[in-house]
């Protein structure tokens, strides 16, 4: 991993003066597995005002004991869906810009606080792939796709400064997404897909860095690798009646660790991964996550989604006993004396195996956020609230309680930040940002 380090280093060195000197020159939904699932605290705003650079939160509100802010959406548009946060408090995601979806995004704090800025490029929807991804490393480096020259999703990468570019695809693909980055800016997990009339299959990737030089100065281009399936890919090889042709990376980490899975083409199916760095710069190892929980419900689940990993190696995800529904929340951990994974269910907000309930991310101190399903048992009532859990105590679950209508949170940073989207009696998603310690 040193060779990571010396990366972090360089890209640090020619990245962050760039991002936070020109936040302010402006330019330069939902997620990867939503695809296929359809859908310094003191620097936070403490009272209404001027304080601190942040009058463009709307009123603060209190439940449970936390603040919560509403950021709304890009001056120029109508919507927005933060789906990442860095440790320096950037917020991106998608939103509306003069009615194109491209990515976009806010400082949370700091002089720059509340000025909304756009990728520049269209991502526009592309059989939904094109709305992927949407994180940030603290580099400045933003990962995500746009709609490619073909009219497939391309993988792509923003800077804060307004630079941009192309990750490219696996060779013979159509199209690809960027949908995770770590924390130093030298890992970025997605997707290579191939989609024609007659047949369709994406294949797990990682894109890492490669330092050079070009007229005494460095340089840096991405080379993409295809994760191994390691077999997992081949009919009946994990399921007795499917075959698991179609892989997405979710989630990584600064040591090098990729989670993801892999679900066949009617989505009934699905199974959580985790890809280790192999010494010596060999590749990632993949290894399949246990689908037997051991704490919480007890019970076998037909289908695991493994969604962020943080550096201790703890991962957030989702599993489901049927065909995806209902979906509940997700722990795994490696035992540190037997090396194996474990599984722990983790509670929902009705207490109950029924509804809609992700854990989307999950950060270095054991915080994880998503959603959950606040009342049991109305199939008709598809209702979600945004949810944060403690690894330290997998019985904690809590709403975060902005607004009361409907809310995800889809990631938080290290500061406890957490943000996301609202919906309040079917009007346009709107972003908001919460302070869950």
């Amino acid at each position: 991993m040193k060779r990571l380090s010396v990366l972090a280093l360089i890209l640090c060195a020619c990245l962050v003066p760039l991002a936070w000197a020109q936040q302010s020159a402006g330019p330069p939904h939902p997620g990867p597995q939503w695809l296929h699932r359809h859908q310094f605290m003191n620097a936070m705003p403490q009272t209404n005002g001027p304080a601190a650079n942040l009058t463009f939160y709307g009123p603060a509100s209190r439940a449970h004991g936390l603040k919560t802010w509403d950021l709304g959406h890009h001056p120029n548009g109508t919507w927005a869906n933060l789906i990442g946060i860095n440790n320096f408090g950037v917020a991106v995601g998608w939103g509306d810009v003069g009615g194109e979806t491209r990515m976009v995004g806010v400082p949370l704090y700091g002089p720059d606080a509340g000025k909304w800025f756009d990728g520049g490029v269209s991502s526009e929807d592309v059989d939904g792939w094109s709305q992927e991804g949407g994180r940030i490393s603290d580099t400045g480096l933003i990962v995500g796709g746009i709609k490619g020259g073909n009219g497939y999703a391309m993988a792509h990468v923003w800077t804060l400064h307004g630079a941009g570019f192309d990750l490219g695809t696996l060779e013979g693909d159509t199209g690809s997404v960027a949908i995770a980055i770590n924390h130093s800016g030298t890992l970025i997990g997605g997707v290579s897909f191939l989609e024609t009339d007659m047949a369709g299959e994406a294949h797990p990737v990682a894109w890492t860095p490669e330092l050079g030089w070009h007229q005494g100065k460095p340089t840096i281009t991405w080379k993409i690798h295809k994760l191994s399936t390691n077999g997992m890919e081949q009919p009946g090889a994990v399921f007795a009646n499917g075959t698991l042709d179609w892989w997405g990376a979710w989630g990584v980490n600064d040591s090098g660790q990729i989670v993801g899975d892999g679900w066949d083409d009617a989505e009934t199916i699905e199974t959580a991964v985790v890809w280790s760095p192999i010494p010596g710069g060999q590749g990632w190892a993949v290894q399949q996550l246990p689908h037997q929980s051991s704490v919480g419900i007890i019970g076998y689940h037909k289908s695991t989604e493994a969604l962020s990993i943080n550096n201790r190696g703890e991962i957030a995800g989702d599993i489901s006993i049927g065909d995806w529904w209902p979906a509940l929340p997700a722990l795994w951990r490696m035992s540190p004396t037997t090396h194996t994974w474990a599984l722990t269910e983790l509670p929902t907000l009705s207490g109950q195996q029924f509804g809609w309930n992700v854990a989307w991310s999950i950060n270095e101190n054991g915080d994880v956020v998503g959603e959950s399903t606040p009342v049991c048992c109305d199939p008709d009532n598809w209702t979600v609230l945004a949810t944060r859990w403690l690894t330290k105590d997998p019985s904690f679950v809590k709403a975060i309680g902005f607004p009361d209508g409907w809310s995800e949170a889809y990631a938080v940073n290290n500061l406890g930040i957490a943000v996301g989207v609202y919906r309040i009696n079917g009007g346009p998603d709107q972003a908001f940002a919460a302070a869950i310690r």
